[in-house]
């Protein structure tokens, strides 16, 4: 059974994260642990679970009581319900996080991303995670509307992509019928790839490997990475960009260091995999 943790800081921005893993652990049969960053009022969640589901965002509410509302089931029986339980996090370091991560084989780590001046004072070291956790983070930005991904687009060097990012996402992208692209841009100090070997190379090595008909290649032979990114977003209309962390361009999309806010043209979930 997969499961996905979720960062809850108590922010906006949180429960916006906490509500699309929701929805992702409905269709990936996955269920759901929420690590939180501070003491939660446990007769709170229980009272609020015993109600009724309503539908996110309710701003009359506080976040405390938003955040266990969002996770009633749905009343349709042939949607999965989720298991979802609570950690606490509040005194352990990232070392002690990415353990946590490792040892009970999280499918998938969820963090939401501020637009603006973060409100939460819990400051964990992403960066750190990613080089120590065997699984990948995904980031939502707290303004993107939540839905079913239909495009992701993994961006790599094709001459040295990892099959194993691949069959992830493919596995992903199956259960909602998701369009699944590999974006090839040439690494810092290596030449263009050709269209025909760049295609003979995607066809041996990627797609005959990956068992999914709705697979594809795009060879982006533009070299500044901010443009190369806005028609990954804008003119291919992909709504979830995949990097491994700090390889191939990852600090020209994302800067040197993940903070708790994405650079402003980053305006759709990023997932990023361990390097």
């Amino acid at each position: 059974m997969k499961t996905i943790l979720v960062i809850n800081d108590h922010s906006a921005e949180a429960c916006h994260a906490i509500a699309f893993a929701k929805l992702m652990a409905e269709k990936n049969y996955a269920n759901i642990i929420i690590a939180n960053t501070c003491e939660v009022n446990k007769k709170v969640f229980e009272n609020v679970l015993a109600g009724n589901r309503f539908d996110y965002p309710d701003s009359s509410l506080p976040v405390e009581e938003v955040i266990p509302r969002l996770l009633v089931p749905h009343d349709d029986d042939n949607t999965f319900k989720p298991e979802v339980k609570e950690i606490d996090i509040s005194n352990i370091n990232e070392t002690e996080l990415a353990h946590l991560v490792n040892k009970e084989q999280i499918w998938l780590m969820v963090k939401g991303m501020s637009d603006d001046s973060p409100s939460s004072t819990f400051k964990i070291n992403v960066n750190y995670l990613l080089n120590k956790m065997l699984c990948p983070l995904m980031l939502i930005p707290a303004n993107w509307q939540i839905k079913d991904i239909e495009r992701m687009v993994y961006i790599a060097d094709l001459r040295y992509c990892r099959l194993h990012i691949v069959r992830y996402l493919a596995e992903m992208a199956k259960v909602i019928s998701a369009n699944l692209s590999i974006a090839h841009i040439s690494a810092k100090g290596l030449p263009h790839m050709e269209e025909k070997y760049a295609l003979d190379v995607f066809s041996t090595e990627i797609s005959k490997n990956v068992n999914y008909n709705q697979l594809y290649f795009n060879n982006i032979r533009e070299r500044n990475i901010s443009i190369a990114v806005d028609v990954l977003k804008n003119g291919l209309h992909n709504d979830l960009l995949v990097m491994v962390n700090h390889r191939y361009h990852f600090e020209e999309i994302i800067g040197n260091n993940i903070t708790d806010k994405l650079p402003a043209n980053l305006i759709i979930p990023i997932l990023i995999f361990p390097y």
